[in-house]
């Protein structure tokens, strides 16, 4: 639906909304909306929950996860305590920061697979990437050389686009980020690139919102559109994914639907 003046829309049906709604996550929503991604029932955006990976999680939802949700923690990795967000990996609780590998100290998502080794009579994280690096008999990591520096990789490395990086070379090319080897990316013209950069400059923008389209949209001469922010200009209902079909376009301008007339 375009958004009209002085309307305000819905962060999650991005349909308008009336005298009533919620704010979070700096955002306003239906109350219906604001949801649970696990359960789908809708949040008190007054009490806690999680967000994670864009994803919300209630706080009854992450207690069937995790049963020690709302308990004192103590981070496994630094030993102070955790007042926000943790993540839980080899039977523990850490801060999201303190999970990485014990060779490269590069962070890891516990969903990511890596390994368990002792270290001063503590389990601690290794990447799989360090794994294989020690762990292949007769492997010889110098005679890898980094697709980003263009120097010898002596320890760990990420291979993507079919080379191999140091974790700190792999970064995206427009806007020089560092990106995570697990992360979600695009390239041009062989290079990599981030999703945020891919968003902001790569990719198709509609004309009504200026926001990136993903996925199919309305196209017609040189402006492309999400279907949701055009109208039919006799029903002014929004049009959906799959209606490509039942489009016509009049006067050079009007969106309708091909059974509605005027």
């Amino acid at each position: 639906m375009a958004e009209k003046k002085g309307e305000t829309l819905c962060a999650g049906c991005h349909k308008a909304i009336g005298m009533k709604w919620v704010v979070a996550l700096d955002q306003k929503w239906h109350r219906y909306c604001f949801c649970c991604d696990t359960c789908k029932m809708p949040i008190d955006s007054r009490k806690s929950f999680f967000f994670d990976k864009g994803l919300r999680t209630c706080v009854d939802c992450a207690k069937k996860e995790d049963p020690t949700v709302g308990e004192a923690k103590t981070c496994q990795g630094c030993g102070e305590a955790i007042d926000k967000a943790w993540v839980i990996g080899l039977g523990s609780t850490w801060h999201s920061n303190c999970f990485k590998c014990t060779e490269c100290s590069r962070v890891i998502d516990p969903k990511e697979k890596f390994f368990k080794v002792e270290v001063d009579g503590k389990n601690v994280p290794k990447c799989s990437d360090c794994k294989v690096t020690k762990g292949v008999a007769g492997l010889d990591v110098k005679e890898k050389v980094c697709a980003g520096c263009e120097k010898d990789i002596d320890s760990a490395w990420v291979v993507a686009l079919n080379k191999h990086w140091h974790h700190d070379c792999f970064k995206c090319s427009h806007c020089s980020r560092k990106i995570d080897s697990k992360e979600k990316f695009l390239t041009n013209l062989g290079n990599p690139i981030c999703m945020g950069c891919n968003n902001d400059h790569f990719r198709s923008k509609c004309t009504v919102c200026g926001k990136p389209i993903a996925g199919t949209s309305l196209v017609y001469k040189e402006s492309c559109f999400h279907h949701a922010c055009v109208n039919c200009y006799v029903c002014d209902k929004a049009f959906e994914v799959g209606d490509h079909d039942n489009i016509r376009v009049v006067n050079g301008k009007d969106f309708k639907h091909a059974d509605c007339k005027k």
